[in-house]
């Protein structure tokens, strides 16, 4: 039999001075205890009554609450009252919950196997069975692996097979809630939304701006390179487009805020209405017509000014000119062919001088004609709501684009409304107006220069120069122009011009310049050259990751069945609690017990006088011998009693 139980009482008294005790022989041993007065079985039973008891109705307890225990868990998933507990933090309550679990489990399962072990080993003691059976059914309490050994072992032995395999499924199930106990209970993320406050950013002018005012030198040189930057650099501008952005950390999700889209409007000038007729050797000074339409005044208008026009294929705006205008217009001569039909080309077409003189202080000035157009731009906005992600800070929802124009060149149209600086500019800069209105022009020609001047004669009132800005403004248009020192003096313009592009480009184009410069103006703020962004408070919403308590069905389903198995099996091992009547006056199977039993019993020291060889085999083989213990020690304590009182009468 193991060793591995140790007794919970014997029925001895030590010897001497409580020190060691030598080893006799068991003859001599055995007399030692003749003297001593065993108890009767009625008295042993007594004794043990109570304790039996309670073991066998805890034992039941315990397996019962287990399984009612999954079962009111069950109920929890099912309706998803765990749910409930929320937490916004899940390191600490996760270390928590798989830790309590764990150790819950691991103790319950402890005492569980304590119990049920005591019971059948109380109930094997008491059982007429062979001695093989009974070592089997005790020694396969060592464990799953020693169970699974006893349960092989069982070829060779019949009658204790279904035992066996009963203890080894009970430790299996106690195996599966320690696998199961550590997933039952877990933490599950999930994302809710919250509203918190946020700073929204406006990249549009406020009421006291002075856009003239601005350093265009410095914001125009920087237009150029936007294209180069990533999307997520460029927040706030999406093409023509100038979005509030929103400062929120943590915030995710899409938010609605203010937007406002550039919409360049343009056309070609008639000649009756807005022209410049130039003076030969008049040093680029000419006449020039304004009627009514351009103006708003009742009469035409006529004065002498100086006009150096651009070279052929290239445009340049004229500040003067979009001076002229009372409302958001900015104009562009364009020296370059333009496809649209005669009548229009004939009511549109600017006839100007091109003078070239070499660089001979005597050479004489060739003057050549030069066709050109006057294009003006209505620059109109429209202010309307757009969809941000949080995340990213890009647009993501416009409303429905305004059907494209055709792309047809036409007649140039004054702005329509009663009041045409409307048309760009919000309600409370209205007073602004007369002071901002020409800076449409400003960054075109008071932005950043390119340092090749070109000039037609040897006096630099012949000189005009282009800016970074129309370089970049001609090359998204499809006109790269590339100066270097030799172009400072170009030859007479001769043969056939460019033609330009349609007008959605241009207009497209130019849009997406002037939403540009606003959102670098505001991007570089007033210590740098352009203006502080507006700033306003907004509620976005947020999504924040929390943990609520999860109950998982498949470990609570393993867990349900594992418990109710270990029930099922308790009763059967044990007896329950009505067959636990019999109690042998040992408790337990070890070293001791088995000297204590070879002692006392003769037919065990009969069969172990008789077996030589010690190995488990010869062993098993020999135990296969059935034996009734309780019977056996009630005869012998019999005996035993009855020997002492013939003792005590002689001596009396």
């Amino acid at each position: 039999m193991p060793s591995f139980l140790l007794p919970d009482a014997l029925n001895t008294k030590r010897q001497g001075n409580h020190g060691s005790m030598s080893l006799q022989p068991i003859e001599e041993f055995s007399s030692s205890f003749v003297h001593e007065r065993i108890p009767t079985n009625t008295q042993s039973r007594c004794v043990h009554k109570s304790t039996k008891s309670v073991l066998a109705f805890l034992c039941m307890f315990m397996h019962g609450f287990l399984v009612l225990l999954h079962l009111v868990l069950l109920a929890l998933s099912i309706s998803a009252v765990e749910h409930h507990f929320v937490t916004s933090g899940n390191d600490a309550w996760m270390s928590v919950i798989g830790v309590s679990t764990r150790v819950f489990y691991a103790l319950y399962c402890l005492i569980l196997v304590y119990l049920v072990q005591r019971l059948t080993l109380y109930r094997n003691l008491t059982r007429h069975q062979k001695l093989t059976v009974l070592h089997d059914n005790v020694n396969a309490w060592s464990g799953l692996g020693s169970a699974l050994q006893c349960l092989w072992q069982q070829s060779s032995t019949t009658g204790s097979s279904w035992w066996i395999a009963s203890i080894a499924t009970y430790l299996g199930c106690v195996f599966a809630l320690h696998v199961a106990s550590s997933s039952i209970l877990q933490l599950q993320a999930f994302t809710t939304t919250t509203n918190m406050s946020a700073t929204t950013f406006s990249h549009w002018p406020g009421p006291n701006i002075d856009m003239e005012g601005l350093q265009w030198h410095t914001i125009s040189a920087i237009i150029p390179s936007l294209g180069h930057f990533t999307s997520s650099l460029n927040a706030g501008l999406n093409g023509a487009t100038l979005y509030d952005t929103v400062q929120a950390d943590g915030a995710t999700g899409n938010v609605t805020v203010d937007a406002t889209t550039f919409q360049a409007e343009c056309g070609l000038l008639h000649n009756s209405e807005l022209s410049y007729t130039p003076k030969l050797n008049a040093n680029q000074f000419g006449d020039y017509v304004l009627g009514p339409q351009v103006s708003g005044n009742e009469q035409t208008r006529k004065w002498q000014a100086r006009l150096v026009p651009p070279y052929q294929n290239q445009l340049v705006v004229s500040l003067s000119m979009s001076d002229f205008f009372p409302g958001p217009t900015i104009v562009f001569v364009v020296p370059m062919s333009i496809d649209i039909d005669d009548s229009l080309k004939s009511a549109t077409i600017q006839h100007m001088n091109w003078e070239y003189q070499s660089e001979s202080p005597q050479a004489p000035i060739i003057s050549t004609v030069l066709d050109a157009y006057l294009i003006g731009c209505n620059i109109n906005v429209e202010h309307h709501k757009a969809k941000v992600d949080m995340e990213g800070q890009l647009l993501a929802l416009l409303p429905p684009p305004v059907l494209s124009p055709p792309s047809d060149w036409k007649a140039w149209t004054a702005p329509k409304g009663d009041n045409i600086r409307d048309n760009w500019l919000p309600p409370e800069v209205l007073g602004q107006y007369r002071r901002n209105r020409n800076w449409l022009s400003y960054p075109f020609r008071s932005g950043a220069m390119h340092p090749v001047k070109i000039c037609m004669t040897q006096s630099q009132a012949t000189c005009y120069g282009i800016s970074l800005l129309e370089l970049y403004f001609m090359e998204e248009i499809g006109l790269p122009v590339v100066l270097n020192e030799k172009d400072s003096r170009p030859p007479p313009p001769s043969g056939p011009k460019k033609v330009l592009c349609s007008r959605h480009q241009f207009e497209s184009s130019l849009s997406k310049i002037f939403a540009s410069l606003l959102w670098t103006g505001a991007k570089l703020g007033s210590d740098a050259g352009g203006f502080d962004p507006i700033s306003s408070s907004i509620v976005v919403s947020r999504q924040v990751v929390k943990w609520h308590l999860n109950i998982n069905s498949w470990p609570l389903a393993v867990a349900l069945a594992a418990s109710f198995t270990m029930l099922v099996l308790s009763i059967y091992m044990s007896g329950g609690i009505r067959q636990q009547q019999n109690r042998i006056s040992i408790d337990s199977t070890g070293i001791l017990q088995i000297i204590w039993l070879t002692n006392r019993l003769r037919v065990l020291k009969d069969l172990m006088n008789k077996v030589d060889d010690p190995r488990e085999d010869v062993l098993r083989s020999a135990g296969m011998l059935e034996v009734d213990l309780l019977q056996e020690l009630s005869s012998e304590r019999s005996s035993t009693n009855d020997l002492m009182d013939n003792d005590s009468q002689g001596q009396e």
